[in-house]
């Protein structure tokens, strides 16, 4: 970086050295800024009409000093937490400083305007922001400047933080609560004695000094207890986007002030009043905090069952190190009862694994040379030798801990409601707050205090964090629950989409069925021996991933048969693949169709009602000529009758649909109790039979597990994948189970029904109570004191109706 003549940025007021970023206006003048971030907030703002921000001589009051910017955010470790997604990176952002739902909307619309960002969602629950960006736009330290200056406190994320950062938050409340409500308390015996003599007569010396006193103690409960208020409103002021902590801010310090005027001018005090809306608002935010944890309960869970350190052995020794600091391709040592750290191969040794985390699997898994193992999973019988495959934070465990975040992060289309009203609620409230307080004063010859008191009132009893808190609430909670039940929800507006499924198509091979499929039995024709026929389909079998082909290469092995070097390996999904032998003749392995499609003229083989049992066939050409078939069965997945039970019971029309050979697919259907079954789809036509259902208006579930079923599980309303299944086939899944179980797509349906009965719940009481509320307050009927508990106890309700969805089962 070279270094040019000192500039201030436009943005931010720093001073730099290095090459500036210019932007000119229409009105030609110029604007230096010392990197995007900033450039981007400057023009969000300005886009925004808030040029006036920039009047300040104070805005840069950065909450993370300079030097801790550059000293923590600056360095390699931050590297290593960007997750590669093609041309972008995901990183996940701490952020400290959120204290309401309109703290969600600003961060995500200030971040969302910086050039490069491409997606941003952000947590209220967890404070934890997702974010993927092009790094060639925009660098973190940027994106961490930007926040800083809105006035959080954003780090990178790990567990461990986020653990620290909640305690800290509880402790800091704790400590103001605990504060004010010792404050308050001893507020309240003078406040009795001030109202005794209103009624009974006190000397004036004595009132005045009660009145002094009352001074003294409310100011530490408005100006301490209740500073997370004042920041926030603060901070709300600066952006324009006012938010609950505006209303709180206002009530509590309307108050004060008013009173203080009023000791001066001779009239009644109202310091109480103050004192006890910061200490009631208190209450209800430690209390939503702990609701807030508990719903953070299920994600906290996999976080906990992730190993911090690991074992790297090699010619040096072994010797215990950090998990992030593990590269692919090291060598580690996993001892018996350890948790694997990373995704990993194993290289030498052989145990049995817990693989309950991972896949729900209750049952100990044989691992050998060769076989994979996922973070989570427990080594349970012997020291084994392993290479990692992925870095930590792209290991399993992390990747569905992230996609938990992402979707309690998520906002579904219910959302947009609640949004487009907050939006102006703020505004409207203190408007309304203020033509009251003058109405009363003015028209109704009410004395001041009365006035304010009635206009305080009306600000209290507002409350915008209901609505705000009536989706993600339940969102939160719902994620959290699914998690725990080894079901994993992408995003928030899937569980709206969930709810409307009528119809769900099934794959049949590793999704009704294990995956797990064994040769029956082997059929030869056309002169070709049964040995020929193994050595060649194994040597072409090899390179592929299908369930199927496992299958014939593991027969091979146990038959005694080594696969040779197979060339130009072709995979066609849906049909079949292709290869040449060393000796150059072309192996074919698929369906009739495929072998057709290829010139193969198909021959009578032995005994064809075997294809009526229920046996799946591969046919294998060698040479341009049918060689003979595999024959392969395979067993039910475990819940996939009362999978298909449920579905019905809420009225979701079931099918089956599958490549597989349309006899074997019936009499898989009939097991199940499926009644209609297509099978030799291709792709191509699961694709298109989906599109038909859903231009008929029918919303769409399709569950499957390879690439074969990947253009199906895009265009489906839902989409929904097993843990087993192909990576394409989970980057496609909208609903991911953990478990080996199938009902588990029948309980993701029933707690999406819930958490959207949940949602219109909280909506309802969110405007019933202000629709009520409100006018109760304008009549004057009502004090600043029980409209703040009125208003605590609104979003606590809503916060505990939402926790409910945490005992579904």
């Amino acid at each position: 970086m070279s270094i040019q003549n000192e500039s201030i940025c436009s943005h931010c007021g720093i001073s730099f050295r290095w090459k500036a970023i210019v932007t000119v206006s229409d009105n030609g003048s110029e604007s230096r800024f010392c990197c995007r971030g900033c450039q981007g907030a400057w023009q969000l703002i300005c886009g925004a009409g808030l040029e006036s921000f920039y009047l300040r001589g104070d805005r840069h009051s950065p909450t993370v000093a300079e030097s801790l910017l550059q000293t923590v955010f600056n360095d390699a470790d931050l590297a290593r937490r960007l997750v590669p997604e093609g041309d972008l990176c995901r990183l996940d952002i701490l952020i400290a400083g959120i204290t309401c739902p309109s703290c969600v909307w600003l961060l995500e619309r200030i971040i969302a305007g910086i050039p490069g960002i491409e997606h941003v969602s952000l947590s209220y629950s967890g404070g934890i922001a997702s974010l993927r960006f092009d790094p060639r736009l925009v660098a973190p330290l940027e994106i961490f400047e930007v926040i800083s200056r809105l006035g959080y406190t954003p780090r990178p994320f790990s567990p461990e933080q986020s653990d620290l950062d909640a305690r800290r938050e509880r402790d800091d409340l704790l400590i103001r609560f605990g504060t004010a409500l010792f404050l308050t308390m001893q507020l309240m015996a003078y406040s009795y004695a001030l109202y005794a003599g209103y009624f009974q007569g006190m000397a004036a010396g004595m009132k005045l000094f009660l009145q002094y006193v009352s001074l003294a103690v409310t100011t530490p409960v408005v100006f301490y207890s209740g500073w997370p208020f004042l920041s926030g409103a603060w901070r709300s002021l600066k952006t324009r986007a006012p938010g609950m902590d505006l209303l709180i801010a206002l009530g509590s310090l309307s108050a004060w002030i008013y009173s203080l005027w009023a000791l001066f001018a001779g009239q009644e005090t109202y310091f109480e009043s103050a004192a006890m809306i910061v200490t009631f608002v208190l209450i209800g935010r430690l209390l939503e905090l702990s609701v807030r944890r508990r719903a953070m309960s299920g994600i906290g869970a996999l976080y906990a069952s992730a190993p911090r350190r690991a074992t790297i052995t090699g010619e040096g020794g072994s010797r215990q190190v950090e998990v992030d600091s593990v590269r692919p391709g090291d060598l580690l040592l996993v001892r018996q009862g350890e948790c694997f750290p990373v995704d990993c191969l194993v290289v030498e040794g052989e145990t049995e694994v817990d693989q309950s985390l991972a896949t729900g699997e209750s049952l100990p898994v044989l691992l050998q040379v060769g076989d994979q193992a996922r973070s989570g999973c427990i080594n349970v019988a012997a020291p084994v030798t392993v290479q990692a495959l992925r870095p930590a934070g792209q290991s399993y465990l992390m990747r569905v801990a992230s996609l938990v975040r992402m979707a309690q992060a998520g906002k579904p289309r219910l959302q947009l409601l609640a949004d487009r009203v907050s939006g102006w609620f703020v505004p409207a409230v203190i408007l309304l707050a203020v033509m009251v307080g003058f109405g009363r004063f003015l028209l109704a010859g009410e004395g001041a205090g009365a006035a304010v008191m009635s206009a305080l009132a009306v600000v209290l009893i507002a409350c915008p964090c209901a609505m705000g808190l009536a989706v993600p609430a339940a969102v939160l909670a719902a994620c959290s629950r699914a998690a725990s039940l080894g079901i994993i929800l992408r995003s928030g507006d899937v569980i709206e989409r969930l709810a409307t499924i009528r119809i769900a198509l099934l794959d049949k091979t590793g999704t009704i069925t294990r995956g797990q499929p064994r040769v029956m039995g082997i059929e030869t024709c056309g002169g070709y021996s049964e040995a020929e026929l193994i050595q060649s389909a194994a040597t072409v079998e090899q390179p592929a991933a299908h369930p199927l082909a496992g299958a014939i290469v593991r027969h091979a092995a146990e038959q005694g048969f080594l696969p040779e070097t197979c060339r130009e390996f072709r995979n066609i999904p849906g049909r079949g693949i292709s290869g040449y032998l060393p000796d150059g003749r072309l192996v074919l392995c698929g369906i009739e169709l495929f072998l057709n499609e290829n010139g193969v003229v198909l021959e009578e083989l032995r005994d064809p009602d075997k294809d009526k049992a229920a046996a799946t066939a591969v046919l294998v050409a060698i040479g341009g000529r049918l060689a003979g078939r595999y024959l392969l069965v395979d067993g039910l997945r475990r819940g996939a009758v009362e999978m298909v039970a449920g579905l019905a019971a809420g009225k979701i029309e079931v099918r089956l649909v599958s490549g597989d050979h349309q006899a074997t697919v019936e009499r898989i259907a009939a097991e199940i109790g499926v009644g209609s079954a297509s099978g030799g789809m291709t792709p191509d036509q699961k694709l298109a039979y989906v599109k038909s259902l859903q231009g008929q208006g029918r919303q769409v579930l399709m569950a499957g597990d390879g690439v074969n079923d990947a253009p199906a599980l895009a265009a489906a309303t839902v989409s929904c994948s097993l843990t087993g299944s192909s990576d394409i086939a989970l980057e496609n899944a909208d609903v991911i189970i953990t478990g080996d179980d199938l009902s588990g797509i029948v309980t993701a349906w029933r707690i999406s029904r819930a958490t959207v009965r949940i949602i219109k719940q909280n909506l309802a009481w969110a405007f019933l109570y202000n629709l009520i509320g409100i006018p109760i307050a304008m009549s004057g009927h009502l004090t600043p004191v029980y409209a703040a508990v009125a208003m605590t106890a609104s979003s606590l309700l809503v916060s505990l109706n939402s926790l409910r969805l945490m005992r579904f089962k």
